[in-house]
Parts: C-alpha cells; sequence; structure tokens
C-alpha cells in the first residue's frame, strides 16, 4: 500500500456565459483572497487582494505567440469549481496537508476571423493565488511564443528581497521594485507597504521554460522565460503562484501552495523513501575505507540515516580531453613523474576509481585519493542502519542510458544519487531533470539535485525527489544574513540543502543545530562532523550533540513562532507528541519570546534547551544546556547571540 492519500470532501463545479467586458470575483474558501478578472480593450488583466489590502493592482495576462492574438478577446466560456480536500505527504512539514481552493476556468476568443481559444485557469487558496494558461491547438499545430504578457503590479512602496543569480547573496533589507535588478530569481518574495508579505513562484513546470522575474516599465515585474517556448499541440504553462501572509512568519507556514498546484503521488511504492540526516565525506574523510568506515561509526551512532560520496569516486567529475590533461600536467609537473591518475580522468560512473583523482585541469595540486571497496562499504553502511548515496556530473549523466545506469546502482545497493551541476532553466532541461526523477523512482533512488535547479513542486508526486540546491548555500560563504533570509525565499520553493557545515566560524553552535528544524529539508546534507565530535577544542561537539540524534526530518506541524526577514527566525515543528524549535539570528542578537501556547493544555512537557554561552572562544560560541518543566501557559525568553541560535526539545 502506498502511504499517501486524496481525501476529497467537497468539489463542484458549475458553468456560466459571462458578458464580454464583465469582470468576475474569484474568493478563497476563507474569503481573505480576493482576484477579479477583467477585459479591458479586449486583454485580459486581474488585480489581487488579501484581507481587503492591495497587493496587485490590475496586471496583464497573456502570451506572447510569435503568429500574434488579434483584435482582443471576448469571453467565449466560464467554468467555476471548488474543491475541499486534504493529502498525506510521504513526507513533509505536516501530517496532512489541506487542499482548498475556488476555481474560475475562462475561455477568451480572439476577435478576428480567425477566432483562436486561449483558456485561463484561475484558483483562489486560503494561501494565496495562482494561474497558469492553456493553448486548446490540434495535436498537428505548431507554436511558438515570443514570451508571456504576464506582469506582476505590486502597490507603491513594495519592496522586494530579490537577487539576480541563484548564487548570489541577499539583501538584509528590501530593494525597491524601481532599484531591482534587470532580472531575479523566483521566488521573488515582496514585503508590501502595510506589512503583509507575498512572494511569486511557479509550480509544475513541464515541457516549458523556467523563469525569471524581470523589472517592466511603469513599476510592475513579469515573466522572463530562460528559453524558446516552442512545440505542437495542446499545452500548459506553469502555474504562476503568489503566495500570501499577514508577515513573513505566515508566509512561511502557506507554503505547500506549491505543492498542491502539483499532481498526487505517482509512485506505486514509496515505503523505500526514509528522511534522515545525511553526513557528505566532503570536509569530513578521504574516500579511503578506513576512514568511509570510521565515518558511518560515528554518523549513525549520531543520528544520520546517510552517507554521501562527493566528487572522485569514479574520476574526475566529467572526462577530460587531450588538452585538460596537457593543461594539468603544466600546472602540476610533479604529477608527470606518475600518469597512474590519468585513468581516472575518463569519468566511467560504472566502475570505481582508483588512487589520485585530480579535481580540474587549472587547479594546482588539489585532488582525492580514491581506496573504495564499494559493496563492502554499502554492506558495512546498511548492517549499520544507513544508506550510501553517490555523487555524479549531470553532463555524465546526460552522456549515459539514466535506466541503465540507474539499474546498475540499484544493484549495489545505493540508496541515493547526488546529480550536481544540473543543466536549469530551458524547456528541454526542465524535461530532462523530470526523466531524471521518474527514472531515479524507477530504481528506487532518492535524489538530491545540486546546484542551479529551484524545485517547483515536484516531490509532491515523485517524493524521491527530497531534496534540492538552488540557492546560495554555506559553501558560497555567506555573510550570517543569508541563513535568515533564505527560509522567506528561496525555501518556499521546496526543500533546500543548504550544505550546512555542523559548526562554522562566526556562528554558534546551536545556530548549527537550528538548521536541522529552521531550514525545511527531509535529507539536509551536513559536510562536517567528523572531526567536530573528535575535537577538544572550542569547535568540539558538545550536550547539543543530543538534539542532532534526537530531531527528525518529518513532522506532523510546523508552526513560525518569532521571525523578521534576514534578521531572525523561530520555527517549530512537531513529531508525534515531542516538539523540536530551532532558532538562528543574523547579524544582530536577539531575546525570542516564545508563548508556548501551541503545547496541549493541562499537560507539563521536559523542555531541553541548548543556548548560547555567553562567551566565544576562537571565533566558536559553544551551545549550554538547561532542563525546565514547562505548560502550555509559559512563557520562554531565549537570548540568541549574534549569529547565534536556539535548539530546544518539548516532550
Amino acid at each position: 500500500m502506498t502511504p499517501w492519500c486524496s481525501l476529497v470532501f467537497l468539489a463542484s463545479w458549475w458553468s456560466l456565459s459571462l458578458p464580454a467586458q464583465a469582470a468576475e470575483a474569484l474568493v478563497s474558501p476563507d474569503g481573505a483572497v480576493q482576484a477579479v478578472l477583467d477585459l479591458r480593450d479586449g486583454q485580459p488583466v486581474y488585480s489581487l487582494t488579501y484581507k481587503g489590502a492591495v497587493v496587485l493592482e490590475p496586471s496583464a495576462l497573456g502570451l506572447n505567440l510569435k503568429d500574434a492574438f488579434g483584435g482582443g478577446f471576448t469571453v467565449s466560456d466560464a467554468a467555476r469549481a471548488s474543491v475541499a480536500a486534504e493529502w498525506k505527504p510521504v513526507w513533509g512539514e505536516r501530517a496532512l496537508i489541506q487542499d482548498r481552493y475556488a476555481s474560475l476556468t475562462v475561455t477568451l476568443k480572439e476577435r478576428n476571423p480567425r477566432g483562436r481559444p486561449l483558456v485561463l485557469e484561475l484558483r483562489a487558496y486560503n494561501e494565496g493565488f495562482a494561474f497558469r494558461y492553456r493553448l486548446p491547438v490540434a495535436a498537428d499545430t505548431g507554436w511558438q511564443l515570443s514570451g508571456e504578457a504576464t506582469e506582476f503590479r505590486f502597490p507603491r512602496g513594495s519592496a522586494a528581497f530579490a537577487i539576480a543569480g541563484t548564487e548570489d547573496t541577499f539583501p538584509q533589507d528590501p530593494i525597491p521594485l524601481a532599484d531591482l535588478p534587470k532580472q531575479s530569481m523566483a521566488p521573488f518574495t515582496v514585503r508590501l507597504p502595510d506589512g503583509k508579505y507575498a512572494s511569486v513562484l511557479e509550480a509544475f513546470a513541464v515541457s516549458y521554460p523556467r523563469c525569471k522575474i524581470e523589472k517592466r516599465e511603469g513599476g510592475a515585474v513579469g515573466i522572463h522565460l530562460l528559453g524558446k517556448a516552442e512545440g505542437r499541440g495542446e499545452f500548459a504553462t506553469p502555474w504562476r503562484a503568489v503566495l500570501l501572509g499577514d508577515n513573513e512568519a505566515r508566509l512561511i507556514e502557506h507554503e505547500d501552495l506549491v505543492l498542491n498546484l502539483n499532481p498526487p503521488c505517482a509512485i506505486p511504492d514509496t515505503a523505500w523513501i526514509k528522511p534522515g540526516l545525511t553526513l557528505s565525506d566532503q570536509n569530513n574523510c578521504l574516500l579511503k575505507m578506513p576512514e568511509l568506515t570510521h565515518a558511518v561509526d560515528v554518523s549513525h551512532t549520531n543520528g544520520f540515516r546517510y552517507l554521501q560520496l562527493d566528487w572522485g569516486w569514479y574520476g574526475t567529475e566529467w572526462t577530460w580531453t587531450d588538452a585538460d590533461r596537457k593543461k594539468f600536467i603544466e600546472t602540476n609537473p610533479s604529477w608527470a613523474n606518475d600518469l597512474s591518475w590519468v585513468t581516472n580522468t575518463y569519468a566511467d560512473p560504472t566502475a570505481v576509481a582508483k588512487g589520485r583523482v585530480p579535481y580540474r585541469p587549472d587547479w594546482k595540486d588539489f585532488h582525492t585519493v580514491v581506496e573504495l571497496d564499494l559493496p563492502a562499504l554499502v554492506l558495512y553502511a546498511r548492517e549499520r542502519g544507513m544508506g550510501v548515496c553517490l555523487y555524479m556530473h549531470g553532463d555524465v549523466l546526460r552522456a549515459h542510458d539514466m535506466d541503465k545506469l540507474f539499474a546498475l546502482y540499484q544493484s549495489w545497493g545505493l540508496a541515493g544519487l547526488k546529480p550536481g551541476f544540473v543543466r536549469y532553466g530551458t524547456a528541454e532541461q526542465t524535461d530532462w531533470i523530470r526523466s531524471m526523477v521518474v527514472a531515479a523512482a524507477r530504481h528506487n533512488l532518492w535524489l538530491c539535485v545540486h546546484d542551479a535547479h529551484v524545485p517547483d513542486g515536484m516531490e509532491r508526486t515523485y517524493p524521491n525527489l527530497m531534496i534540492t540546491e538552488g540557492g546560495g548555500g554555506q559553501e558560497g560563504n555567506h555573510p550570517v544574513r543569508q541563513d535568515v533570509v533564505m527560509p522567506f525565499t528561496r525555501c518556499l520553493a521546496g526543500p533546500f540543502d543548504f550544505t550546512p557545515q555542523i559548526y562554522a566560524k562566526s556562528k554558534s553552535h546551536a545556530h548549527g543545530m537550528a538548521f536541522f528544524v529552521v531550514f525545511r529539508g527531509p535529507t539536509t546534507v551536513v559536510r562536517s562532523g567528523i572531526k567536530e565530535f573528535a575535537s577538544t577544542g572550542p569547535n568540539r561537539i558538545g550536550p547539543e550533540a543530543e538534539f542532532m540524534r534526537r530531531v527528525p526530518m518529518n513532522w506532523d506541524e510546523t508552526r513560525v513562532l518569532d521571525a523578521k526577514v534576514g534578521h531572525h527566525i523561530v520555527t517549530a515543528r512537531r513529531s508525534g507528541a515531542s516538539w523540536f524549535i530551532g532558532g538562528m539570528t543574523g547579524d544582530a542578537a536577539y531575546t525570542a519570546p516564545l508563548a508556548l501556547d501551541f503545547l496541549a493544555p493541562g499537560k507539563s512537557y521536559t523542555a531541553t534547551i541548548f543556548r548560547d554561552s555567553d562567551t566565544e572562544t576562537g571565533g566558536f560560541r559553544p551551545a549550554v544546556k538547561e532542563v525546565r518543566t514547562v505548560t502550555a501557559g509559559d512563557r520562554l525568553d531565549l537570548a540568541m547571540a549574534r549569529a547565534g541560535g536556539l535548539a530546544v526539545i518539548l516532550e
């Protein structure tokens, strides 16, 4: 039996005809979200309010066909529906996800004699608003877009937490829309003039390019496609979604909207998909058996489920050319004395490398050493309740038959894969990523997709896609504010593999623990820990190891207790009867006033608290453990240092 289900409590629909110029409102089930669709001079526009406040002023809708629509549109048909359902995810931030919305599907017809249709699908959720386009053309009819007319006209005084590229660092404070870069990444999170928040995202991208948000004239922003949009036959664009919240905390609590815009789970049996902390060999050990088995020994006793082997296990990340090898010898002349490494530059993902593996042709003496018995490591890990996952470069994957390769990995007993440098953006690349996820599911492999790919909610349909990067992680050496901006921006789209180190200088140990709760991700990959467990210095792992050993990666309930973008965030997540709280700060200290009114009334809880020490040593700030008894009527005032944090277990 598959552990997911979809229970529809109410679904209804009816059709109606609208006058050609009539504005039509669409209201969410709770009445908070209201969208209005209208035709102005024959062109579709929409506006959006949230709890009576303007979110979007009248904004254009439409597709810019190369063979352009002519003469404007009239409304030829409209249908309404309402849905009230809930479904159980395989893993996630809550045990049940509510899927409740009102929908309006409008068929527009161009006024000229050709009379071609354009269908607008609109949905108003309690969490926000979404729409997409369908072009119902014959199977043998070709089409090509020059872009989308889609725009978002936020009210004057709005400002966005915007970055131009995936790996860029977010600003401390939002940028006025007039000062935006030409193009910005989605999710595109906006602070509205009244303090409410909105974020523009996309969901369910199939056979269509992904997008950025571009600055347009008159204060608007719109959809910029990352490649050609063309094909034959009927098609639908991705959903364009506007996530809404009274404040930044509620914005995060509404992020299931992206999942709801994707189809239900398509994997018949999901019992093999198991969330859990993942330890990377990066910053931990070489690819040598004694070091790897030691890493398994340490990590499995401290709450980890997977060991991930990064670059080097099959040789260089990609197949080198003769010019690459020549360049490497020029940069590293001593390597000319022993050419045994050359075999490892052919990047064969069907075999394990042996000996020295250089990293890049133009890097001086940066290499790893592979002395790996992979079957023995898989068995050793399995006997200790752990799985082994392997990295590979996206271009190497493209050069092989994925089904054959993934079948081989399944026969090796692997648990998952980390495809890196995966090409992202065009329609072809979008579909290739989806085909990779589907192929991996066929062979019981979970995926951690790295580099530019930003999720679109596909993990609902294929929950073996457990985590992705698509953002500036720990390795980018961003200022600490990145840690307290990403949950309100990139993380809204889906689980984010920040690849945190257990600890980093100038960030407290409690801050490091908080990642496991604050950042959504069922298989968070940690790039340190082995040395910290063995250390006797200020970077040593202290009593907070208890938190890491016990923190789940799958949750029954999630609440954001206190938040300010770029400054601090405190998140509470429940698993069974126990709550885990993670908090972190940016460039300023903060005392979090945590009301415990979310606890079950009439019960006492033991609060195990790991808070920031008052002092630093060598750039490291250890955690101090405290134990208290609390009830639902209590409040915890917990001080977090600059770049600090807190980690709490309530049981």
